[in-house]
Protein backbone atom coordinates (compact mmCIF):
# COMPACT_ATOMS: atom_id res chain seq x y z
CA UNK A 1 0.00 0.00 0.00
CA UNK A 2 3.07 2.42 -0.91
CA UNK A 3 1.22 4.05 -3.12
CA UNK A 4 -1.46 5.84 -0.59
CA UNK A 5 1.50 7.17 0.99
CA UNK A 6 1.70 10.05 -0.92
CA UNK A 7 -2.11 11.21 -0.10
CA UNK A 8 -1.41 11.34 3.75
CA UNK A 9 2.04 13.37 3.03
CA UNK A 10 0.36 16.03 0.92
CA UNK A 11 -2.68 15.48 1.78
CA UNK A 12 -3.09 19.66 1.13
CA UNK A 13 -1.60 19.83 -2.39
CA UNK A 14 -3.35 16.54 -3.14
CA UNK A 15 -7.17 18.13 -2.21
CA UNK A 16 -6.32 21.14 -4.28
CA UNK A 17 -4.60 19.34 -7.41
CA UNK A 18 -8.02 16.69 -7.27
CA UNK A 19 -10.91 19.74 -7.67
CA UNK A 20 -8.63 21.03 -10.54
CA UNK A 21 -8.44 17.19 -12.05
CA UNK A 22 -12.03 16.25 -11.41
CA UNK A 23 -13.29 19.47 -13.05
CA UNK A 24 -11.01 19.17 -16.26
CA UNK A 25 -12.45 15.30 -16.38
CA UNK A 26 -15.61 16.04 -16.04
CA UNK A 27 -15.74 18.57 -19.11
CA UNK A 28 -14.61 16.10 -21.18
CA UNK A 29 -17.23 15.29 -23.57
CA UNK A 30 -15.89 11.44 -23.84
CA UNK A 31 -15.29 11.34 -19.94
CA UNK A 32 -18.19 13.63 -18.65
CA UNK A 33 -21.03 11.71 -20.35
CA UNK A 34 -23.52 9.51 -18.27
CA UNK A 35 -22.15 6.28 -20.60
CA UNK A 36 -19.14 5.93 -18.19
CA UNK A 37 -19.72 4.58 -14.35
CA UNK A 38 -18.84 7.37 -11.95
CA UNK A 39 -16.52 4.75 -10.14
CA UNK A 40 -14.15 4.97 -12.95
CA UNK A 41 -14.49 8.66 -13.81
CA UNK A 42 -12.98 9.19 -9.80
CA UNK A 43 -10.83 6.37 -9.84
CA UNK A 44 -9.33 8.34 -13.10
CA UNK A 45 -9.28 11.76 -11.10
CA UNK A 46 -7.67 9.94 -8.00
CA UNK A 47 -4.91 8.49 -10.32
CA UNK A 48 -4.42 11.58 -12.55
CA UNK A 49 -3.95 13.55 -9.16
CA UNK A 50 -1.68 11.23 -7.33
CA UNK A 51 0.60 11.49 -10.27
CA UNK A 52 1.05 15.08 -10.09
CA UNK A 53 1.03 15.22 -6.40
CA UNK A 54 4.92 15.14 -6.80
CA UNK A 55 5.39 17.18 -9.78
CA UNK A 56 3.46 19.96 -8.65
CA UNK A 57 5.05 23.08 -6.75
CA UNK A 58 2.41 23.92 -4.10
CA UNK A 59 2.35 27.53 -2.83
CA UNK A 60 1.56 28.06 1.07
CA UNK A 61 -2.45 26.82 2.06
CA UNK A 62 -5.01 29.68 2.52
CA UNK A 63 -5.13 29.88 6.45
CA UNK A 64 -8.89 30.99 6.99
CA UNK A 65 -11.99 28.98 5.23
CA UNK A 66 -13.16 31.42 2.92
CA UNK A 67 -9.82 31.32 1.25
CA UNK A 68 -10.23 27.67 0.82
CA UNK A 69 -13.29 28.21 -0.49
CA UNK A 70 -12.72 31.06 -3.02
CA UNK A 71 -9.80 28.68 -3.81
CA UNK A 72 -11.57 25.66 -4.54
CA UNK A 73 -14.19 27.40 -6.80
CA UNK A 74 -11.42 29.06 -9.03
CA UNK A 75 -9.65 25.42 -9.15
CA UNK A 76 -12.79 23.68 -10.36
CA UNK A 77 -12.86 26.78 -12.59
CA UNK A 78 -9.57 26.04 -13.91
CA UNK A 79 -10.08 22.84 -14.80
CA UNK A 80 -13.23 23.31 -16.26
CA UNK A 81 -12.15 26.21 -18.94
CA UNK A 82 -9.12 23.21 -19.91
CA UNK A 83 -11.94 20.56 -20.53
CA UNK A 84 -14.20 23.22 -22.39
CA UNK A 85 -11.33 23.82 -24.84
CA UNK A 86 -11.06 20.29 -26.20
CA UNK A 87 -14.91 19.89 -25.83
CA UNK A 88 -15.74 22.95 -28.15
CA UNK A 89 -14.11 20.68 -31.16
CA UNK A 90 -16.61 17.91 -30.90
CA UNK A 91 -19.68 20.65 -30.04
CA UNK A 92 -18.56 21.65 -33.72
CA UNK A 93 -18.26 18.47 -34.83
CA UNK A 94 -21.98 17.68 -33.19
CA UNK A 95 -22.74 21.07 -35.02
CA UNK A 96 -21.73 19.87 -38.38
CA UNK A 97 -23.64 16.87 -38.21
CA UNK A 98 -26.80 17.84 -37.18
CA UNK A 99 -27.21 20.58 -40.37
CA UNK A 100 -25.86 17.49 -42.70
CA UNK A 101 -29.09 15.54 -40.77
CA UNK A 102 -31.34 17.82 -41.24
CA UNK A 103 -30.45 18.76 -44.97
CA UNK A 104 -30.95 15.17 -45.91
CA UNK A 105 -33.67 14.30 -43.80
CA UNK A 106 -32.48 12.16 -41.09
CA UNK A 107 -33.15 14.07 -38.40
CA UNK A 108 -36.46 12.16 -38.59
CA UNK A 109 -34.96 9.24 -37.57
CA UNK A 110 -32.97 9.19 -33.92
CA UNK A 111 -31.08 7.32 -31.66
CA UNK A 112 -29.94 7.46 -28.30
CA UNK A 113 -26.85 9.60 -27.45
CA UNK A 114 -25.14 7.43 -23.89
CA UNK A 115 -22.98 10.44 -23.02
CA UNK A 116 -26.07 12.80 -23.11
CA UNK A 117 -29.51 10.42 -22.97
CA UNK A 118 -30.93 12.70 -25.33
CA UNK A 119 -32.49 12.00 -29.24
CA UNK A 120 -29.56 12.73 -31.26
CA UNK A 121 -29.37 12.77 -35.12
CA UNK A 122 -27.69 9.91 -36.84
CA UNK A 123 -25.36 11.31 -38.86
CA UNK A 124 -24.64 13.54 -35.72
CA UNK A 125 -23.84 10.48 -33.87
CA UNK A 126 -21.68 8.74 -36.45
CA UNK A 127 -19.33 12.08 -36.77
CA UNK A 128 -18.87 12.36 -32.88
CA UNK A 129 -17.94 8.81 -32.73
CA UNK A 130 -15.83 9.41 -35.89
CA UNK A 131 -14.29 12.50 -34.20
CA UNK A 132 -13.13 10.19 -30.94
CA UNK A 133 -11.28 7.68 -32.59
CA UNK A 134 -9.48 10.91 -34.47
CA UNK A 135 -8.82 12.35 -31.29
CA UNK A 136 -7.22 9.08 -29.51
CA UNK A 137 -5.53 8.21 -33.01
CA UNK A 138 -3.63 11.05 -32.83
CA UNK A 139 -2.95 11.36 -29.25
CA UNK A 140 -5.21 14.32 -28.76
CA UNK A 141 -5.52 13.42 -25.19
CA UNK A 142 -1.51 13.54 -24.59
CA UNK A 143 -1.98 17.16 -25.97
CA UNK A 144 -4.96 17.87 -23.53
CA UNK A 145 -2.37 16.41 -20.59
CA UNK A 146 0.38 18.28 -21.32
CA UNK A 147 -2.20 21.73 -21.05
CA UNK A 148 -3.02 20.24 -17.80
CA UNK A 149 0.21 19.80 -16.16
CA UNK A 150 1.20 23.16 -17.89
CA UNK A 151 -1.65 24.90 -15.92
CA UNK A 152 -0.20 24.69 -12.53
CA UNK A 153 2.64 26.17 -13.33
CA UNK A 154 1.32 28.97 -15.21
CA UNK A 155 -1.56 29.05 -12.73
CA UNK A 156 -0.68 27.73 -9.14
CA UNK A 157 -3.18 25.82 -7.21
CA UNK A 158 -5.13 28.50 -5.07
CA UNK A 159 -3.73 31.38 -7.66
CA UNK A 160 -6.95 32.07 -9.49
CA UNK A 161 -8.63 35.65 -9.24
CA UNK A 162 -12.29 36.20 -9.96
CA UNK A 163 -11.24 38.90 -12.56
CA UNK A 164 -9.30 36.22 -14.50
CA UNK A 165 -12.13 34.97 -16.48
CA UNK A 166 -11.39 35.00 -20.40
CA UNK A 167 -14.58 36.15 -22.07
CA UNK A 168 -12.32 37.39 -24.58
CA UNK A 169 -10.81 33.89 -25.61
CA UNK A 170 -14.19 32.07 -24.88
CA UNK A 171 -16.42 34.27 -27.51
CA UNK A 172 -13.51 33.76 -30.23
CA UNK A 173 -12.95 29.92 -29.40
CA UNK A 174 -16.96 29.91 -29.48
CA UNK A 175 -17.13 31.75 -32.84
CA UNK A 176 -14.43 29.69 -34.24
CA UNK A 177 -16.84 26.56 -33.24
CA UNK A 178 -19.40 27.45 -35.58
CA UNK A 179 -16.97 28.12 -38.60
CA UNK A 180 -15.67 24.39 -37.93
CA UNK A 181 -19.03 23.09 -38.03
CA UNK A 182 -20.11 25.04 -41.32
CA UNK A 183 -16.85 23.70 -43.32
CA UNK A 184 -17.79 20.43 -42.01
CA UNK A 185 -21.46 20.65 -43.07
CA UNK A 186 -20.78 22.88 -46.26
CA UNK A 187 -20.21 19.93 -48.91
CA UNK A 188 -22.92 17.71 -48.10
CA UNK A 189 -25.39 21.13 -48.08
CA UNK A 190 -24.06 22.18 -50.90
CA UNK A 191 -24.72 19.47 -53.35
CA UNK A 192 -28.30 19.20 -51.85
CA UNK A 193 -29.03 22.77 -52.35
CA UNK A 194 -28.51 22.08 -56.28
CA UNK A 195 -29.74 19.03 -56.29
CA UNK A 196 -33.28 20.35 -54.23
CA UNK A 197 -32.73 23.16 -57.04
CA UNK A 198 -32.78 20.71 -60.15
CA UNK A 199 -35.53 18.88 -58.43
CA UNK A 200 -37.51 21.90 -58.47
CA UNK A 201 -37.03 23.41 -61.75
CA UNK A 202 -38.16 19.39 -63.08
CA UNK A 203 -41.45 19.50 -60.86
CA UNK A 204 -42.19 22.64 -63.01
CA UNK A 205 -41.07 20.82 -66.36
CA UNK A 206 -42.90 17.52 -65.28
CA UNK A 207 -45.52 18.25 -63.26
CA UNK A 208 -47.10 15.19 -63.58
CA UNK A 209 -43.70 13.68 -61.64
CA UNK A 210 -44.24 13.35 -57.88
CA UNK A 211 -41.20 15.23 -57.18
CA UNK A 212 -41.50 16.01 -53.41
CA UNK A 213 -41.61 11.49 -52.88
CA UNK A 214 -39.10 11.41 -55.63
CA UNK A 215 -36.67 13.94 -53.22
CA UNK A 216 -36.21 11.77 -50.59
CA UNK A 217 -34.09 9.16 -51.73
CA UNK A 218 -32.34 11.51 -53.87
CA UNK A 219 -31.46 14.03 -51.24
CA UNK A 220 -30.81 10.44 -48.85
CA UNK A 221 -28.38 9.16 -51.58
CA UNK A 222 -26.34 12.01 -52.70
CA UNK A 223 -26.05 13.29 -49.16
CA UNK A 224 -24.45 9.37 -47.90
CA UNK A 225 -22.78 9.70 -51.58
CA UNK A 226 -20.91 13.05 -50.99
CA UNK A 227 -20.11 11.89 -47.00
CA UNK A 228 -18.31 8.97 -48.26
CA UNK A 229 -16.77 11.52 -50.70
CA UNK A 230 -15.17 13.99 -48.10
CA UNK A 231 -15.08 11.71 -45.47
CA UNK A 232 -10.92 11.86 -45.63
CA UNK A 233 -11.30 16.08 -45.85
CA UNK A 234 -12.83 16.07 -42.27
CA UNK A 235 -10.74 13.78 -40.81
CA UNK A 236 -8.19 16.03 -42.30
CA UNK A 237 -9.81 18.94 -40.50
CA UNK A 238 -10.49 17.36 -37.43
CA UNK A 239 -6.49 16.55 -37.20
CA UNK A 240 -5.70 20.30 -37.78
CA UNK A 241 -7.87 21.10 -35.04
CA UNK A 242 -7.11 19.07 -32.65
CA UNK A 243 -3.23 19.47 -33.13
CA UNK A 244 -3.48 22.96 -31.98
CA UNK A 245 -5.77 21.73 -28.72
CA UNK A 246 -2.64 22.69 -26.97
CA UNK A 247 -2.43 25.91 -27.71
CA UNK A 248 -6.05 27.09 -27.57
CA UNK A 249 -6.06 25.58 -23.66
CA UNK A 250 -3.17 27.57 -23.27
CA UNK A 251 -4.36 30.70 -24.36
CA UNK A 252 -7.71 30.78 -22.90
CA UNK A 253 -5.17 29.91 -19.10
CA UNK A 254 -2.93 33.03 -20.32
CA UNK A 255 -5.97 35.40 -20.69
CA UNK A 256 -6.75 33.60 -17.14
CA UNK A 257 -3.89 35.23 -15.55
CA UNK A 258 -3.77 38.28 -16.87
CA UNK A 259 -4.98 40.89 -13.98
Amino acid sequence: MSWVQPLFQYETSFVMILFRVGSFLSALPMIGGRSLPGLIKVSLALAVSLVLVPIVRMPPPPSTTSAWVVGLVGEMLIGWVIGLGSQLIFAAVDLGGEIMGLQMGFNIASVLDPTSNQPVPLIEQFYALLAILVFFGIHADHLVIQALVYSFGLLPPMAFTPNGVPMGSLVRTTGQLFVVGLQIAIPVTLVLLLANVALGILSRVVPQMNVWLMSFPVTIGLGLLVMGATLSLFIALLQNQMAGLEGTIRGLLIEIKKP
